[in-house]
């Protein structure tokens, strides 16, 4: 088939925009006119021995442009949008149209968060992060359980004269804070791990979904770490007792300084120290901004490294998340019931992550996160089990709540 011969994605009679007319009033003693909206016509067409099913372009005033390259690969880059007819307002659907084409077309990759094992390029990162996310249960435990010190604290407050209550309150905040200070501990180590991760599924010459394919091992690992994080920050923001114990803590150094009294437990978390995990543990998601702050680092520091690089690596695992959330043929793949909650947690991080890294974040309309179908797909399951997912991306999120973002969007998370 030739590109003149080619099947149109986008013909006029599907355009919104071409029943659009624009009118002048009477100038100059002439007639009133209009002017109808002509859009440009995308079209698709075979290419023997293409790594995807279709090459595509668009029909413009000078003839018929081919892009000369796989629609799979302009789908889920689209960087190709920037520049292209955005005074005709296209902009905001033209993605969406071929992302629908690659669809019909053949499935995208398909992430196998079960079973997926490293092949011998992925082994030496894998190894290394690796050991860091086998704490990440013991974590979790620790943080579930975690009931704090609320009792001997107030009792010691109200009776500040009774040194036994105030030794009794102390020897029990002690040991929560060496915990509080292992928690903090690990977000470092988790920092350093998602760096060694953005490297390997950023790195030249491969785009996103390519990487996707090849390093399955390491999307894993990516995902697991975006599940811990959300899992912690929601565990640490529905238990008060943490910042009050810390900040009891404080108050209780402080004090004994100004006694030229020194405890031993400051042996363990210093000044320096206590100022870290105060500011870690004021955030209401800690773990999350750890997270954000390490990626924009990363982009920050890697100055040939287009910033692109590493939003598309964000927007793409979103869209295969979503798709597979929502497409019956990939759900039936998952043999753990976990798996969909798992997934749902991974599609919710990268939206957050991508929000914070890029400039104009997830919500506006060029934002290659197709958020009204991810808000749907979260919305599709029960209640109970995606409003803590909901709220993430009320209130964790950086541009909801900008003009660029639509009023459907907002309604949506309301």
């Amino acid at each position: 088939m030739t590109g003149e011969d080619a099947e149109p994605l986008w013909k006029e009679e599907d355009d919104p925009l071409s029943n659009c007319i624009s009118t002048r009033g009477e100038q100059d003693g002439k007639e009133e006119q209009s002017q109808r909206y002509h859009p440009p016509l995308l079209y698709a067409q075979p290419v023997e021995g293409a790594d995807a099913v279709t090459t595509a372009g668009i029909n413009t005033s000078e003839g018929r442009q081919p892009w000369g390259t796989s629609l799979r690969s302009l789908v889920f880059t689209g960087r190709w949008l920037l520049g292209v007819d955005k005074a005709r307002g296209l902009m905001g659907n033209l993605l969406k149209v071929l992302a629908c084409a690659e669809l019909e077309h053949g499935p995208i990759v398909f992430l196998d968060f079960e079973h997926a094992q490293p092949t011998e390029a992925e082994t030496a990162v894998w190894n290394q992060v690796s050991a860091v996310l086998e704490e990440a249960h013991g974590i979790l435990a620790e943080l579930q359980s975690y009931n704090g010190a609320g009792q001997e604290i107030r009792e010691a407050i109200q009776n500040p004269g009774d040194l036994a209550l105030q030794e009794k309150a102390w020897n029990a905040v002690c040991p929560l804070v060496a915990k509080l200070k292992r928690f903090y501990e690990f977000s470092l180590r988790l920092e350093n791990a998602l760096r060694s991760l953005l490297e390997a599924l950023t790195s030249p010459p491969y785009a996103p979904m390519q990487h996707l394919e090849r390093e399955q091992a390491l999307a894993k690992q990516f995902a697991e770490i975006l599940h811990f994080t959300l899992s912690f920050d929601e565990l640490k923001m529905t238990n008060p007792a943490i910042q009050n114990d810390f900040s009891y803590y404080r108050r209780t150094i402080s004090r004994n300084r100004l006694n030229n009294q020194q405890l031993e437990a400051e042996n363990e978390v210093n000044n320096e120290m206590a100022n870290r995990m105060s500011l870690f543990y004021a955030e209401a998601t800690p773990m999350l901004k750890t997270l954000s702050n390490a990626t924009t680092k990363f982009v920050s520091e890697n100055k040939t490294l287009p910033i692109e690089d590493t939003t598309d690596c964000l927007s793409t695992m979103a869209c295969v998340c979503r798709v597979m959330l929502e497409t019956p043929e990939y759900r039936c793949r998952f043999t753990n019931t976990d798996t969909m909650l798992f997934c749902m947690r991974v599609m919710v991080g990268v939206i957050i992550l991508y929000d914070h890294v890029h400039p104009v974040g997830a919500f506006a309309k060029t934002s290659k996160i197709d958020m009204k179908g991810c808000i749907k797909v979260l919305k599709e399951q029960p209640s109970n089990s995606v409003e803590g997912l909901l709220n993430a991306l009320r209130y964790t999120t950086r541009h909801l709540n900008d003009d660029s973002t639509s009023k459907q969007i907002r309604a949506l998370l309301q």
